[in-house]
């Protein structure tokens, strides 16, 4: 048999075909080797890259042109010499044939890992010189060892699907360790928890959480703070106005970037939660004040355009008439601003005023002044037509006129001195109470007359359903009154109770109070 030699290039196959040096001294041709199996874990170039604990397999095919061969599986050693794995007969085949043979390789050697030239020899039986062989480059990889340097085990990154011998398999700007025993995150998962964020990005660069969507729980996902809002995922109230972001986008509409989106004066979240404003709107109740003004200058009603129900919008009142938005007669002459400036008088002047807006002009008829030794008497006589228009129902009747009604009915006229200065007394009225409409009543009046309609005691909540104001309004009006001296309020629970002083009991006075 003439002996020839030759280098041909055959196919190792794991994922593709691995080139694969084989040499020939017989008539027998290795033409294809493939290493397969759970063992197999990567490829790169010419190597093969296998486990030290798993299994796999071999497949050699060869051809001959008759006789019998067989073929051995060896590998050299840590020392360099060569060891056979095993060898397995193969029977001749018909000229072209072709026949496969398997070698099972289970655990590799724990203390054969590393580089290492895997060989497969083919030779005709009983001929131990004449071979053909064909080899390749393994590395054999520890279980504990770690290929890529992510401080991930080969054993470990196998058990996990990632690459060892790639640090970061996802691309995503952490290394398989740092995702597995740092931050718990997915290592061949960009995004673990599915914000459109990185969990490079989330880790490295935004302190966001890169396992919860939502860091700040703020009711926006992290990508969506980033990408979109322009707000930050880590805080949950980006612009600090007492609303969240998720809230602010979600339900208000408005800028989570801005604490005031209006521009009004007043946060959007104090507009949402204390005032009932609407924050996307710098004038909520359309009056020509914005609501920042209406809390914080004039204290009038930002939801309602006519706080003291006048028939002046408040803007109206503050920059046109210059009227005091909050009580609906401004100069106390009886008529209500609105009445007034549709009458084409003043309603900020009381003197003069009042006989003008009540048409004294032509209907006075004597205007008598006697002065006695012992008082001063001022009686005005009015002709019918102003008796009949309903005149009286115009003054506000207060604690003086009272005094001075009840002063006359006893027939202590001699020994009183009526105040000229004071709105009034409404002749022949059944009830002093029938004279004081709500829209003339000041803050003060107004509460008092709603604890004269519920026996003297009131719930602070029920200050606000009945007047109607703002509970920043009640709460300031209350407080001044406490300080004044004209109610108390006693804590009832997590609520206050509003009473008269002279009505509070014993026990529930303060041990300094005057009794």
């Amino acid at each position: 048999m003439r002996l020839t030699t030759c280098l041909v290039v055959l196919g190792i196959v794991f994922a593709g075909a691995l080139p694969f040096i084989a040499s020939a001294d017989t008539s027998a041709e290795i033409r294809a080797v493939e290493h397969t199996g759970p063992g197999v874990v990567a490829t790169e170039g010419d190597r093969t890259y296998i486990t030290s604990w798993q299994e796999s397999t071999v497949s050699v095919a060869v051809a001959s042109d008759g006789g019998n061969y067989d073929v051995c599986l060896e590998t050299d050693g840590d020392d360099g010499s060569s060891a056979t794995i095993q060898c397995q007969p193969v029977e001749s085949t018909a000229p072209g044939g072709e026949q496969r043979t398997e070698f099972a390789l289970g655990q590799w050697p724990t203390n054969s890992t590393g580089e290492h030239v895997l060989t497969v020899t083919i030779h005709p039986t009983g001929d131990d010189e004449s071979s053909t062989q064909a080899m390749h480059l393994v590395t054999v990889l520890a279980a504990e060892g770690d290929a890529d340097g992510d401080n991930l085990g080969n054993e470990r990154e196998v058990e996990r699907g990632t690459s060892v011998l790639v640090a970061d398999t996802d691309t995503d700007g952490l290394t398989d360790g740092d995702e597995v025993n740092r931050y718990e995150t997915d290592p061949v998962d960009t995004d673990t928890d599915g914000d459109e964020l990185a969990d490079g990005v989330e880790a490295n660069e935004l302190e966001s959480n890169p396992t919860a969507k939502d860091t700040d729980s703020d009711g926006l996902d992290d990508g969506a703070e980033v990408t979109t809002y322009g707000t930050d995922p880590t805080v949950g109230d980006t612009d600090g106005d007492s609303l969240d972001d998720g809230p602010e986008v979600n339900a208000h509409e408005t800028n989570p970037t801005t604490a005031d989106t209006d521009d009004d004066g007043l946060d959007d979240g104090p507009e949402v939660n204390v005032h009932e404003t609407d924050p996307t709107a710098a004038d909520t109740d359309g009056d020509g004040l914005d609501d920042g003004p209406e809390t914080n200058r004039y204290e009038t009603n930002p939801t309602e355009s006519d706080t003291d129900g006048d028939g002046l919008d408040d803007g109206r009142e503050v920059t046109v008439v210059g009227t005091n938005p909050n009580r609906g007669d401004t100069d106390g002459d009886g008529r209500g601003d609105g009445t007034e400036v549709e009458d084409g008088t003043d309603p900020n002047s009381p003197a003069g005023a009042v006989a003008r807006s009540l048409g004294l002009g032509s209907g006075l008829t004597t205007l008598v002044v006697g002065i006695g030794g012992i008082g001063l008497v001022v009686l005005v006589v009015l002709g019918a037509a102003a008796l009949n228009s309903g005149w009286e129902s115009r003054f506000r009747v207060r604690s003086r006129a009272r005094d001075y009604l009840d002063a006359d009915a006893s027939g202590s006229g001699s020994d009183a001195t009526a105040d000229v200065t004071g709105p009034a007394p409404n002749v022949g009225a059944e009830t002093h109470g029938s004279l004081q409409p709500d829209v003339l009543l000041d803050d003060d009046d107004r509460v008092l007359k709603l604890l004269d309609e519920h026996d003297g005691q009131l719930r602070q909540s029920s200050v606000v359903d009945e007047t109607g104001w703002s509970k920043s309004k009640v709460s300031r009006v209350l407080s001044q009154m406490d300080d004044d001296g004209e109610i108390r309020k006693i804590a009832l629970g997590r609520e206050n109770l509003i009473m008269r002083v002279e009505d509070v009991p014993e026990h529930a006075r303060s041990p300094f109070e005057d009794r």
